[in-house]
């Protein structure tokens, strides 16, 4: 470069000549190798023989000499080893002068640089291919999406409509329950209270009581198998037979001795009973003229009698089987007296076999001691009853209906 201080010429010859490993060649005008100098071993050159013909030991001269204008360029051509050089010729004199400059790094530079730029180019198209796959497992999993948000809706909407179905058939099946009974005939009065709490929305415990004339007041406490709507129906169909034998003109006739009632309500619900599903249950019919209960066990718990004095009897008579299983099924009654003071306490299992965070049970014999000491009387001795067994769950969910009768009788002066 004209200007250029000498010693920053001499340093950018050096870096020319070492970076780019300058070699030369000199031949004469019969294409004889007459001269040589440079990196020639760098370019695979190191064996020239001087005199002897350029073209038959530089192959790559062949087609390129004589020349035919000077100075000539031929770029990037391949050498012996994969070296590659720039060959830049010049003709003075006849002398043929190349000068062989190494672009090796740079040829491998772009090679390097292709290969990059390939596998940008194979890496976008394989992007592009992602991307499709994604937009279409996006679309599918947006349909999918959809699909679940509306089977939820529906599933909700449906959940809403049983919920409210079976809000309607708890009010319908609590609304079968009777109200407290309080009368005074005779001598003695005589009050009925009775409690019922299904453990889910609707249950299988019956519970009702009713009048046969003036004389005869009958109680009628049922479990049903099971649980949920299906014990629900059992129950409300057992509870219809029960008022339906009620209307009969020999109703008085029929529960007077209601071993006679339980027979034809066995027979209805034993028929076509493919289901297997049973009742037991406890009917009991108080006679105000003659003071005397008689019962009927079908399968269900014994009841307790609190007397007056304080002393409590369980009344354990086997009567038979549960309603529903057979037809011809045989059912016994048994009798006892009452006297002004007695309470007669009639309950489901659900009592019993409440459990508490030891699995252990409630059992007879707590409600045996909580009958025998309790001190109140009538729906207070009930609600007393069932928060003792809530407290003995100890916060636990109850796993099946409670349902109790309570008959209590009181003489004149002390009603």
């Amino acid at each position: 470069m004209p200007g250029l201080p000498q010693h920053l010429a001499d340093r950018l010859q050096n870096v020319v000549y070492s970076e780019l490993s300058v070699a030369y060649l000199e031949i004469d005008a019969n294409l004889v190798l007459v001269g040589s100098g440079g990196h020639l071993s760098n370019h695979g050159l190191a064996d020239l023989q001087l005199g002897a013909p350029a073209v038959e030991q530089a192959y790559f001269l062949e087609g390129l000499l004589p020349l035919f204008e000077s100075p000539y360029f031929v770029p990037s051509v391949e050498l012996a080893g994969g070296r590659v050089a720039d060959l830049h010729f010049h003709l003075e004199s006849g002398t043929t002068w190349l000068l062989l400059l190494d672009v090796t790094a740079e040829r491998d530079g772009k090679r390097r640089l292709q290969q990059k730029a390939y596998e940008m180019t194979l890496l976008e198209e394989k992007q592009a291919q992602l991307n499709c796959r994604l937009e279409a497992a996006n679309a599918a999993l947006l349909a999918t999406q959809r699909e679940l948000e509306a089977a939820r809706d529906a599933i909700r909407e449906e959940l809403r409509r049983k919920q409210i179905e079976l809000t309607e058939a708890r009010t319908l099946q609590l609304a079968l329950v009777p109200p407290p009974y309080r009368d005074a005939p005779g001598n003695c009065a005589l009050t009925v209270d009775v409690v019922l709490e299904p453990a889910k929305e609707v249950g299988g415990d019956l519970v009702d009581h009713f009048c046969i004339g003036s004389n005869l007041l009958v109680l009628v406490l049922g479990d049903v198998s099971g649980k949920g709507a299906a014990a629900a129906l059992m129950m409300a169909r057992t509870h219809s037979l029960f008022r339906g034998l009620a209307e009969r003109p020999d109703a008085a006739e029929l529960f007077g001795k209601p071993e006679a009632a339980l027979r034809i309500v066995n027979r209805t619900l034993s028929a076509g009973n493919a289901s297997c599903m049973f009742v037991t249950l406890l009917i009991a019919a108080y006679d105000v003229a003659a003071t005397r209960l008689t019962y009927v066990r079908a399968g269900h718990l014994p009841p307790f009698l609190r007397r007056l004095e304080g002393t409590l009897e369980k009344l354990a008579h086997a009567g038979g089987p549960p309603l529903g299983l057979l037809q011809e099924a045989v059912y016994a009654s048994a009798s006892v007296d009452l006297s002004p003071g007695d309470q007669l306490l009639i309950f489901t299992d659900g009592i019993t076999e409440a459990s508490d965070p030891a699995d252990r049970l409630f059992g007879d014999a707590n409600v045996a001691n909580f009958v025998a000491q309790c001190e109140v009387r009538g729906p207070a001795l009930l609600q007393g009853l069932l928060k003792r067994v809530e407290a003995f769950e100890d916060g636990l969910p109850p796993s099946d209906d409670k349902a109790a009768i309570l008959l209590g009788l009181e003489s004149r002066q002390q009603a």
